[in-house]
């Protein structure tokens, strides 16, 4: 009998997506989810670090935009607007007195 105490140790996978990303939903059917774990045991049979739903859902839509719509990564981070820079200040709580009564 195995000890419970000696269970091998398995890391985490590390975050590769923006922290900028924001968190979105997608409808899929069976055929799209065979589809995307197909794909998916593929690329790990391959040691592909790139192999979470995510990753090929992002890969695809860059195939397309550059294939179909003849636009690259550039081009399009070119459109994007620039974000401010952060305020060292943004996010600080600043307590204000208490307003003196009144009489």
């Amino acid at each position: 009998m195995q000890s419970i105490g000696k269970a091998a140790f398995v890391s985490p996978k590390t975050r590769h997506i923006p922290k900028d990303a924001r968190r979105t939903s997608v409808c899929l059917t069976a055929e799209d989810n065979a589809a995307i774990n197909w794909i998916s045991e593929t690329r790990r049979i391959k040691k592909d670090d790139r192999w979470s739903m995510n990753d090929i859902l992002v890969d695809a839509l860059w195939y397309f935009l550059e294939k179909t719509e003849g636009k690259t990564k550039e081009q399009m981070r070119a459109m994007v607007p620039q974000r401010p820079a952060q305020d060292e200040n943004h996010g600080k709580v600043t307590e204000m007195p208490k307003p003196k009564g009144k009489g």
